[in-house]
């Protein structure tokens, strides 16, 4: 689950920062030189995946009885499963902020998925885990995960969906400002 979630958060953010560099005036039928059909980008397709990984997990998780959450619960919990523990990192990762993030970690406490413990390495701040009652809720949405990945590569072939975690798995480097090509092109 946290691999093939976490790595549509990574591309959908790196694609929003890159949208709001690259689209300045707010006209967004201008397009860069490159032959990218408008509304269809990869931004566009990279959030249509990712929901569907979600509904699918949402729509598996309640098939089960277990308790659904809401998106940012969501992707709170896949960054939990990959790692990142703190409050304030998650608000830096996900690009949302702290009492958002504070938000969805109450609500998933209270439906005991989460707890939070101190930080052995700084006592002022929390570390957010996996509860005892919310490690087979997580166990669970892995093995989700994994069988809405099979069915991806039984519907669209092994060789489409390795290409695809190679290209979202390496390093794209910063955005690059291409501010300075839209303005040519819009010239």
């Amino acid at each position: 689950m946290a691999c093939s979630l976490t790595i549509v958060f990574a591309i959908c953010k790196i694609n929003l920062q890159y949208i709001q560099a690259t689209h300045v005036r707010g006209d967004m039928t201008q397009r860069p030189k490159k032959n990218i059909p408008v509304g269809r980008g990869l931004m566009t397709s990279l959030l249509e995946g990712f929901m569907w990984l979600d509904r699918g997990l949402q729509q598996n998780l309640q098939a089960h009885g277990l308790p659904s959450v809401r998106r940012l619960e969501s992707m709170v919990l896949v960054y939990v499963a990959s790692g990142i523990q703190r409050p304030s990192d998650l608000a830096r990762t996900l690009g949302v902020t702290r009492q958002s993030i504070n938000s969805a970690v109450r609500e998933l406490e209270e439906k005991g998925l989460i707890e939070l413990t101190p930080d052995p390495a700084d006592k002022r701040c929390k570390l957010i885990r996996f509860s005892r009652e919310g490690r087979p809720v997580h166990i669970a949405a892995a093995n989700i995960m994994s069988n809405l990945e099979a069915a991806l590569v039984d519907r669209l072939g092994d060789q489409t969906i390795n290409a695809l975690l190679e290209g979202l798995t390496k390093e794209w480097g910063d955005v690059p400002n291409v501010a300075t090509e839209i303005e040519d092109a819009a010239s």
